[in-house]
């Protein structure tokens, strides 16, 4: 699932580039998710009153609703991004917000002295309001609304698998480097060498996130042990181990 943010300016035009992406990527064809980050302290999803407010106010941490339409669920506690993102299974997931985020980023404004305000070295085009007046900036394109399907070309091109924030270093940088690095064109996300994933592990169905240190340890000793067995051969190796 690639990823990528979307931020900018209070009435720069980010939820209309936002949603105009949502809809140049499904109409290609593709599955396509999305979380808004909302900075009000006092903004809560419940209605003071309804059941799921006194069922959390009785003591229950998390809420299920599930209707006709709709299935919800409500964790009454601040979720990270990376806890985040197992809840979503698409081809692209759009970040609205998330100024702090390690993914690559489109940035909207009104005008260039916003952009001058907080342009992010993970930045890799421009859009909202300021792209009527702008081509360019600091060598990124910039792309109206009206031009959507110029922008979602870049999404394309551009985007790829969130970093896994493990900062193991296997590849030299730390993530926030391989992020930038990345952007740039000087490296790819194959070069993280937690994604490339040699090894992976899953616990009752859930991946366990294994830095690449982590992963040469235990791909060395099980092959270290598997090689003194007779029919032993390379190829791709399984391994089912009942924890219960």
């Amino acid at each position: 699932m690639k990823v990528f943010g979307v931020y900018g300016f209070k009435n720069s035009g980010k939820t209309a580039v936002v949603t105009s992406i949502i809809r140049e990527l499904r109409r290609r064809g593709y599955k396509v998710a999305a979380i808004k980050h909302i900075s009000y302290s006092d903004f809560s999803i419940d209605v003071p009153g309804r059941d799921t407010d006194l069922f959390s106010k009785a003591g229950a941490r998390s809420i299920g609703v599930i209707s006709e339409k709709e299935t919800s669920i409500i964790y009454k506690e601040k979720k990270n991004l990376m806890e985040m993102l197992a809840f979503f299974h698409a081809d692209y997931l759009v970040l609205e917000g998330f100024r702090q985020a390690l993914v690559p980023k489109v940035v909207t404004a009104k005008n260039k002295d916003e952009l001058e305000k907080d342009f992010r070295r993970e930045v890799f085009a421009i859009s909202g309001l300021v792209a009527n007046e702008l081509t360019e900036y600091k060598g990124k394109k910039a792309i109206s609304i009206g031009n959507v399907e110029k922008l979602v070309d870049i999404i394309e091109e551009k985007t790829f698998e969130k970093i896994p924030e493990l900062n193991c270093k296997g590849c030299g940088l730390t993530c926030e480097e391989m992020l930038y690095s990345i952007v740039d064109g000087e490296k790819t996300i194959n070069d993280c060498l937690t994604i490339k994933k040699d090894i992976t592990i899953s616990i009752d169905g859930k991946e366990l996130p294994m830095n690449a240190f982590v992963q040469n340890i235990i791909k060395n000793s099980v092959l270290g042990m598997l090689s003194t067995l007779q029919d032993f051969k390379s190829g791709k190796i399984k391994i089912k181990i009942d924890n219960k």
